[in-house]
């Protein structure tokens, strides 16, 4: 992220408070995906496919 894109952020009226939200929020979500992927965690609610894979 770099100061262009936080001016651009900051013009659509988030404060940097809410900048640091959504960057923590984006940072939980990889986090997150990377242990699942490394624990192999076991998938508890019915699989959604995409449009691509239903067709196929």
């Amino acid at each position: 992220v770099d100061d262009a894109d936080l001016a651009e952020v900051r013009r659509a009226g988030f404060d940097d408070g809410q900048v640091v939200e959504i960057v923590a929020n984006v940072v939980l979500n990889v986090f997150t995906n990377y242990l699942n992927q490394v624990a192999e965690t076991e998938i508890d609610f019915p699989v959604v496919r995409s449009g691509a894979a239903k067709a196929a």
